[in-house]
């Protein structure tokens, strides 16, 4: 479940200016008690999180919505550009040792998909 902070990416959520449909809040909120749990985070940061992952599943979708679609380098691009603009916005909110953990839970999230995962989620 962790890896899915990785892969929020892959998430459908309604166009970047609308809130999350319930199964993204719902993805949203178990991925933040899970990240609760294994790193110790305070309220304030479980709200900062929260928000976080909510913002960056919109933006994502906006990438996908974008007219001309985006090649698949493209896409890949403007999404690893994504990802480190939403790590740079962890690693403020997060003390140095639950960045490094979550990092690492990240990391492994992404390090065990499939080639064929990881291919499908190019598209």
């Amino acid at each position: 479940m962790i890896g899915a902070v990785a892969l929020m990416s892959t998430l459908s959520v309604n166009a970047q200016d609308k809130t999350p449909d319930a199964m993204d809040k719902a993805w949203v909120a178990m991925n933040a008690e899970k990240l609760n749990m294994e790193l110790g985070l305070d309220d304030a940061q479980q709200a900062k999180v929260k928000d976080i992952a909510e913002r960056y599943v919109r933006k994502h979708e906006a990438l996908e919505m974008t007219t001309p679609k985006l090649s698949d380098t493209e896409m890949s691009d403007r999404t690893a550009g994504l990802m480190k603009a939403r790590d740079g916005e962890m690693k403020m909110v997060l003390n140095a040792d639950q960045y490094t953990k979550w990092d690492g839970m990240r990391q492994k999230g992404t390090n065990d998909l499939t080639k064929e995962k990881k291919e499908d989620m190019k598209h």
